[in-house]
This record gives structure tokens, C-alpha cells and sequence, in this order.
């Protein structure tokens, strides 16, 4: 139990020491910023800070990671130090490049794993290299393909229950050159994560059923995984989107868990299942792509009413329960059809104000509020609004 005790604390010491215990969380923040600048060239104000996109994937991202510890703790799961450096290395790769989706561990995992069962065959002509390279071609990747799945079925978990939390209102210009507003997510979960490696101390247990590692001892490090995910949401609501979205990468997850199960018993399997795991990702990511974009806009500009792309926290529409998708019909008892009636409207009483509004399953309801403690002289409803954007706004649809 000491010995174990140690482990722990120099697994501790290896989380501080690796660089991208502190590139995720910089990553995070950058992230948070080009939100709020979006924000602000679209709408004049930002619904959240630049550290809400650290804060608010902390606590999912550090459960994920408790969870993968216990898993791993379960089976025995190890890999080679030299595999982990190569994961790291794409992570940083793809972080350096600004691509976040292909942070999915179907891309990281995967192509780590496909890379790991050729780059052994070269010469770098520098020893260290050249040492990592020969640990790579010594290895047994079947337990890789154990953490693939494993973290394949955290993301597609993260973006059912998580991503349809906070996402950003944006306005972009449709294939017909009219604004329309949508939703994005774009976040990465931080999942710090204990994973045994060979060369160690610590004794292998007779019972655990995924590790192979022959006589040699185990370590214990605290790894920083990272899960980046990025979907624009034109069709629907956010939290119908996601939910679709993480179902079906958790079914992705399954099928490529049976392949790693075929893998134990036909190792030719590894490779097979590594590049299913990122061709699949990348032909899901393109399928939902090309379906949001094929059907009609949900948040866009209407006959009657004007649609909510979103709403503000703690402002006036938020206490008197106004979400994204529900179209506001009349203020102060005058209809609306477009910004310029629902500000004329919401002035014939500076400080109180009367909504109808129309909820996503057609139902009208009425609420009010006092708005003399917003400082917009606002509700705090985002609209889409008809006239020309920045530069910053491209055109998505």
C-alpha cells in the first residue's frame, strides 16, 4: 500500500510537469475570448465571460476523468510511455493548428494507434527519438484501442448531457444571403486521468483482464487528456442537436468497442479498428454538417413574431423564463414582427414590460416583468437582426 501511496504522488508530480496541463486550460480560455469577440461584434454585449469556457467544462470534464480512472483501475489498462508522448504530441498538434473537433479521441486515440504501428520502421538519428520509436514497435496496442473506446463513449456522453449547455448564439449569412441566427458549440472538456504504464514498481494483479505487460513493474501518471467538440446548429434547438449528436457517437463507440473485443483474438483487428475509429468520426462530423445545412433555419426572421436566438443570464427575459427558440408576438400589448417594433414597443414603459410569447410547441403565453434594472434599456433577448454584420461574421450556410 506504500508502495502504491508513492505511485500516486509521483503520478501527481508527472500531471505538473506535463505541458499540456496548462495548454488545455490557455486553449480553453483563447476559446472563451474569440466567443466573446464574436459575440460582441454581433450583438453589443457578450453572454458570457472569457473564463466561463475554462469554469464550465471543469466539473464534467474532471468526473469524466474519476470515471476513466476507476476503468482503468478495473481492467489494469497500461500503455507505453512512448504511446502517450504520442498521443500528447497530436493533441498538441491539433491544438497549435486551431482545429478543436479533431480533438475527439477518434482522431488523438486513433491515429496515435495507426502512427504508432508505422513509425517504428523509421530513423530519426536522434537516440531519444529513436528509443521512443523502438518502445512503440514493442508494444501491444489492443489496450489502446480498450482507452479509444472507453473515451469515445465519454465524448459521445459529454456532448448528450454537457454540450447542450451554454452554447453561443451566432448570426451568419445563408446560401440565399439572408442573416440568420444559429447556435455553436465549440468547447473542449479537460479529463485528467490515471493510466498505468510499464516500468514501475507496482505489481500486476493476476485478475486484471486487459493488461499484458509480461514481468515487467507498472507506474502510475496522471495523463491530460483533452475532448474538443465543435457543431453549428442552423435546424433545431441545442439540446435536440446534441442529444442526436452524442447518441451517435456513443454508438460509433460500441461498434468500435466489438471491433477491440474481435482484437484480442485477431490482432490484424488493431489496425482495422484504429482507422474505422477515425474514418467513421470524420464521415459522422461531415453527415451532420451537410444535414444541418440542407434543412430549413430555425432561429431566423419571421412573418409574424420575432424568434429568441438567446437569452442573456440574469437579465429581465431570463427571470421571466424566455428561452432560445420561443417567439415573442407582442410587447406591451403591440404585435411585433421586427427589432425595430419590439424596441419601439418595450419604450412605451420604461420600466415594466408585458410579453406574449409563443413557446417551441405553439402554445402562447404571457409574462412580465420590471426592466428598469437592465442597463441595455433591453429585456436581454438576442435577435437576428436584418442589417449588415462585421467582417467577423462569415458566411457558414
Amino acid at each position: 500500500m506504500d508502495v502504491f501511496g508513492i505511485e500516486v504522488l509521483k503520478g501527481l508530480g508527472r500531471f505538473f510537469a506535463h505541458p499540456l496541463t496548462y495548454i488545455i486550460p490557455i486553449t480553453m480560455f483563447i476559446l472563451g475570448y474569440v466567443r466573446v469577440k464574436r459575440e460582441r461584434a454581433a450583438f453589443h454585449t457578450r453572454v458570457y465571460q472569457a473564463v466561463f469556457d475554462v469554469t464550465a467544462p471543469l466539473l464534467p470534464g474532471l468526473l469524466t476523468g474519476i470515471a476513466l480512472s476507476i476503468v482503468i483501475f478495473a481492467t489494469g489498462l497500461t500503455v507505453p510511455f512512448a504511446f502517450l508522448v504520442l498521443v500528447g504530441s497530436i493533441m498538441f498538434l491539433f491544438i497549435l493548428l486551431g482545429r478543436i473537433r479533431w480533438l475527439s479521441p477518434s482522431y488523438t486515440i486513433g491515429l496515435a494507434i495507426i502512427l504508432a504501428l508505422f513509425l517504428p520502421g523509421m530513423e530519426s538519428g536522434y537516440g531519444w527519438v529513436d528509443s521512443l520509436l523502438s518502445e512503440l514497435g514493442q508494444a501491444d496496442y489492443r489496450p489502446a484501442l480498450v482507452l479509444l473506446t472507453v473515451l469515445m463513449l465519454a465524448e459521445g456522453l459529454l456532448i448528450w448531457r454537457n454540450g447542450k449547455n451554454h452554447t453561443s448564439p451566432i448570426v451568419v449569412k445563408s446560401s440565399r444571403g439572408k442573416w440568420i441566427g444559429a447556435h455553436r458549440l465549440q468547447r473542449i472538456w479537460f479529463i485528467p486521468a490515471f493510466i498505468f504504464v510499464p516500468g514501475g514498481t507496482l505489481e500486476a494483479l493476476n485478475w486484471w483482464p486487459v493488461l499484458s505487460i509480461g514481468d515487467e513493474g507498472l507506474s502510475l501518471s496522471l495523463v491530460p487528456f483533452a475532448i474538443g467538440v465543435k457543431y453549428s446548429i442552423f435546424s433545431t434547438l441545442p439540446s435536440a442537436a446534441m442529444k442526436l449528436a452524442g447518441q451517435r457517437v456513443m454508438v460509433l463507440a460500441i461498434i468500435t468497442g466489438i471491433s477491440t473485443a474481435a482484437a484480442f483474438y485477431a490482432p490484424a483487428m488493431v489496425l482495422y479498428t484504429a482507422i474505422f475509429a477515425v474514418a467513421a468520426r470524420e464521415i459522422l462530423t461531415l453527415w451532420i454538417k451537410g444535414k444541418e445545412r440542407s434543412h430549413t433555419p430555425f432561429f431566423r426572421l419571421r412573418q409574424h413574431g420575432i424568434c429568441i436566438l438567446g437569452v442573456l443570464p440574469e437579465s429581465p427575459a431570463e427571470k421571466m423564463g424566455m428561452k432560445p427558440g420561443e417567439v415573442i408576438m407582442k410587447v406591451n400589448g403591440q404585435p411585433v414582427n421586427n427589432e425595430s417594433e419590439f424596441y419601439d414597443s418595450l419604450q412605451k414603459n420604461s420600466a415594466y414590460c408585458k410579453v406574449e410569447v409563443c413557446d417551441v410547441q405553439g402554445e402562447i403565453r404571457h409574462t412580465q416583468s420590471a426592466v428598469y434594472d437592465n442597463e441595455h434599456h433591453e429585456l436581454g433577448v438576442l435577435l437576428v437582426k436584418e442589417q449588415d454584420f462585421p467582417e467577423i461574421m462569415t458566411k457558414e450556410a
